[in-house]
């Protein structure tokens, strides 16, 4: 068997392969690694991986643009390989081999839960550190809008019931309100754990700009005595929507709509079909206790590092950890770029 990883500019071909994976998520997406890609100043190596010839997945190698390559620590998760899992550990050998012919002393790169479990079984048979993390999942499979909210704990209920009664009400978010409020709420959401968000200021403008027009993306806002309060946005491009981040004001937050903005993202997921709402990360037990309110279920995803430097480099590198998130890989049979 031989193993090749080959750069790619062919969009279409690399969301194919994306979506064929069941560990697709957004953030995987073609378009979605540019915007971030030029967002944050990053280097983007977007691999696809062919087994015999047969291209059998996508390997995103995403680096710092600095004269000394260095893996970059996305403020999202699951960035990393999507491939079939029974090739998973020849691919990730295969993979330490195309490293150090491209002179990159670490890598690293997530795998989601569709793929942790695979994951696990594979790394363990290579010589990556790799770690747990864990998320929360709403699974949408036989609901109804009814059974939805009832499967929420009695907490959230009360929330849902008291928020709307306050007049707390959620809508499809208006042009220039996630350039505005989303980086005001995650300078707060950040700030109050002591730390800068990590997101530029103009995330929000961006974002704005990369969604108009597309329908697999959600951008709603909590909106009290016609003052916006509050925005979530989620990606919805996959069978699995991923919540990815906003929240609302900390001045507003005695009225709770941020378990309306949740609730919304749920049920607008399940009109259109989705299997899942993954509520992406746990942050603190605070979150997660918000998190879990909704009936999800906690899950692994796996964050790995590759390292063709001493074992010191790349157990320092394991051992970081971001507040919102988190972080791989190896060689088989013969691998070419």
């Amino acid at each position: 068997m031989q193993i090749r990883f080959k750069k790619t500019d062919d969009p279409r071909l690399w969301d194919s392969l994306v979506a064929a994976s069941p560990g697709a998520t957004g953030f995987h997406d073609w378009s979605w690694l540019h915007l971030m890609t030029e967002t944050f100043g990053w280097r983007l190596t977007p691999l696809v991986v062919r087994r015999d010839g047969e291209a059998v997945g996508v390997f995103p190698v995403v680096m710092q643009s600095t004269r000394v390559p260095r893996s970059v620590e996305p403020p999202f998760p699951y960035l990393g390989p999507l491939v079939p899992d029974d090739l998973l550990e020849p691919i990730l050998r295969a993979f330490r081999g195309w490293q150090v012919r491209h002179g990159l002393p670490v890598v690293r790169f997530q795998f989601g839960p569709g793929l942790a479990g695979a994951a696990e079984r594979a790394l363990r048979r290579t010589p990556c550190e790799w770690h747990t993390d864990r998320t929360f999942t709403v699974d949408l499979a036989g609901a109804s809008p009814e059974s939805l909210t009832a499967g929420m704990k009695s907490n959230a209920r009360y929330h849902l019931r008291t928020a709307l009664r306050r007049g707390v009400q959620v809508r499809p978010a208006l042009p220039g309100e996630v350039t505005t409020l989303l980086p005001r709420v995650l300078e707060e959401s950040y700030g109050n754990r002591g730390v800068p968000s990590p997101y530029p200021a103009d995330l929000g403008a961006r974002l704005e700009e990369w969604s108009a027009g597309r329908d697999d993306f959600i951008a709603v806002t909590a909106v009290i005595d016609e003052q916006a309060v509050g925005v979530l946005v989620a990606l919805a491009s996959h069978p699995v929507v991923t919540g990815w981040v906003g929240g609302s004001l900390r001045a507003h937050r005695s009225a709770n709509p941020s378990t309306v903005l949740y609730h919304e993202v749920l049920q607008w997921s399940l009109r259109r079909g989705h299997t899942s709402v993954d509520l992406v990360g746990h942050v603190d037990e605070g979150v997660s206790k918000f998190k879990t309110a909704f009936g999800s279920a906690e899950v692994p995803y796996v964050t790995a590092v590759s390292s063709i430097v001493p074992g010191v480099v790349s157990s320092a590198a394991a051992a970081v950890r971001s507040l919102a998130i988190r972080m791989l890989p190896v060689r088989s049979g013969r691998a070419r770029d």
